[in-house]
């Protein structure tokens, strides 16, 4: 899997592309006019005037969008390659477990390691127990 960012995008979109790249320890590739390959998936990082607002997850098989408005501002920092695990009400949690393709861990977030916590609306990137960014949806 990748990241990347639709066609000419924004600085915002740019650096939320690598800050979610970096936090899932995938790498960012820009895209240019390049389509996803047979066996690629892509999450697109797609924007609304100049913000990002959604991930579109595409594969030669399917295309899954989730929309949300990010709370805040990403910062670029390198973080050790550490796949995170989601964590929240099964309801909630489990999607976005199988959007990101990644290990639910239940309703109990563990104490430490990498953790996208998923709750009352709102995604939670947080790593070594501190807060990298939010996503409301």
């Amino acid at each position: 899997m990748f990241v990347t960012t639709s066609r000419d995008p924004s600085a915002k979109a740019r650096r939320f592309a690598r800050a979610l790249a970096t936090f899932l320890s995938l790498p960012y590739v820009n895209r240019g006019k390049q389509k996803p390959g047979e066996d690629e998936t892509w999450l697109v990082v797609v924007e609304d005037h100049g913000n990002p607002a959604g991930l579109v997850k595409r594969s030669s098989e399917k295309m899954e969008h989730l929309s949300f408005k990010l709370s805040g501002d990403t910062q670029a920092e390198r973080l050790k390659i550490v796949v995170p695990k989601v964590a929240g009400k099964g309801m909630d949690a489990h999607p976005i477990a199988q959007f990101f393709e990644l290990e639910w861990l239940g309703e109990a977030a563990p104490a430490q390691g990498r953790v996208i916590w998923v709750a009352s609306g709102n995604i939670d990137f947080i790593d070594e127990g501190q807060a990298k960014f939010r996503l409301k949806i």
